[in-house]
């Protein structure tokens, strides 16, 4: 079959394809047989399912029910909607924003597969311009969203020790280079690690996007102000030229698919027309479950109260599980520090193996993990953590993820070198 190059781009092999995939795969099996430690669902939490249920509840019984199944709303929602939601935003973003600098999509990767290609590849100047990610490694949801090659640019960040077996990542300020730059991507907490980049570093990144006169793109899918899993780190507020991303995915929603846009007038503009010409409208559920979690707060309160602590303990008890295993087997293992976010992210510096290849050999014993080099975009220089790196999901039960660090500890001691 004759396809274009943007149909065989998308339909080659490529991380969220394979992810999804392994996800739809590992939840049919019978429980107790797989150990699905690789994809990004959240938890299921009963006392957060029963908020949610409630609220849905309260949408059957005021009488909106009929007209959320049976009229379209705007692409990016109809005017009612985004002033309340910039009316809610104020508070939590510390900044003052408006209905026009509101668009909700049908997810925020939805937003972004339009977002990345409207700054980045040939420009209407004929000139070509990149996507700098400033600290790698990044969502592996990023990388295969552009409909040309070659836009993504990223260095080797700085590997800083932070004790025993523990290290993070840090911004590499001297050698990124924004001449060709079209926009910044940064999402905070950093899916695959958990890295939280200080507000000062946000915002040195906020002034070289100013000094450049080119968006920041700011993905806080697990920050603030929900799920809110950011550790100690400060909040960051909407400033003029930001284009920050909100989704109810990691607040336990990820059926509902839906996704917030907070940007200048301008920017928003030119979403809805992405918007109609790709999705017609956005999906109603969502738009009317907002109005109800922003007259209660529901969302920040259920963040704060529920979700915060629940990872946090969940993320110290995968930890322990993992270390268990890691150190029966006596392997050579460093966890970057798990600020935030659902994820592990694991280096194992004497893997002979690539980290593709422990994927497949896991997958063989049911066990899903992702492979680390989906994660590196733009990234030309070699780079060990490329190909020794996994990253986990913490979210699941402990006897699940006991069984997936046993095995995952047996495969990487049988192909680890002695030095």
């Amino acid at each position: 079959m004759l396809l274009s190059r943007i149909a065989r781009k998308i339909t080659g092999s490529n991380g969220i394809q394979s992810l999804m995939e392994d996800l739809g795969s590992a939840l049919g099996k019978p429980k107790g047989t797989t150990s699905l430690l690789g994809g990004g669902n959240p938890a299921r939490i009963p006392e957060v399912e029963k908020i949610y249920k409630e609220a849905l509840l309260q949408l059957i019984s005021s009488g909106e029910i009929e007209s959320m199944f049976g009229e379209y709303s705007s692409p990016i929602g109809n005017d009612d909607i985004r002033n309340a939601t910039a009316e809610y935003l104020k508070e939590h973003l510390g900044a003052e924003i408006r209905g026009e600098n509101i668009a909700f999509f049908n997810g925020s990767q939805n937003a972004y597969s339009y977002l990345l290609n409207c700054f980045s590849g040939t420009m209407e100047d004929g000139s070509f311009k990149k996507i700098i990610l400033p600290i790698v490694p990044e969502y592996i949801g990023y990388a295969d969203q552009t409909w040309e090659d070659n836009v993504f640019s990223s260095v080797v960040p700085k590997v800083l020790s932070t004790g025993a077996h523990r290290f993070r990542y840090g911004l590499d300020k001297e050698n990124l280079d924004f001449a060709s730059a079209g926009c910044v991507v940064l999402s905070r907490p950093t899916n695959p690690t958990g890295n939280v980049l200080s507000k000062e570093e946000t915002l040195w990144l906020y002034e070289k996007t100013k000094e450049y006169k080119i968006p920041f793109l700011l993905d806080l899918a697990y920050g603030n102000p929900f799920p809110n899993l950011i550790g100690a780190a400060e909040p960051i507020h909407w400033m003029p030229g930001m284009i920050l991303s909100l989704s109810f995915s990691k607040v336990g929603l990820p059926g509902v698919r839906t996704g917030i846009i907070i940007a200048d007038a301008e920017i928003i503009s030119l979403l809805s027309s992405f918007g109609a010409v790709g999705n017609l409208a956005v999906g109603n559920l969502g738009l009317s479950l907002a109005k109800v979690f922003w007259k209660e707060n529901t969302l920040v309160k259920t963040a704060n109260t529920i979700l915060r602590p629940y990872y946090e303990e969940k993320s110290k008890i995968a930890v322990q599980i993992l270390e268990e295993a890691f150190l029966s087997q006596n392997l050579a293992y460093s966890f970057h520090e798990p600020d935030g976010g659902f994820f592990l992210w694991i280096h194992f510096p004497r893997l002979k193996i690539t980290n593709k290849e422990l994927y497949r050999l896991c997958k063989e014993r049911d066990v899903y993990i992702v492979s680390g080099h989906y994660f590196f975009p733009g990234l030309t220089t070699d780079f060990s953590h490329t190909k020794q790196c996994i990253r986990l999901t913490y979210c699941r039960d402990k006897e699940e993820i006991a069984r997936g660090a046993k095995i995952i500890a047996e495969i990487v001691a049988r192909n680890s070198s002695e030095t």
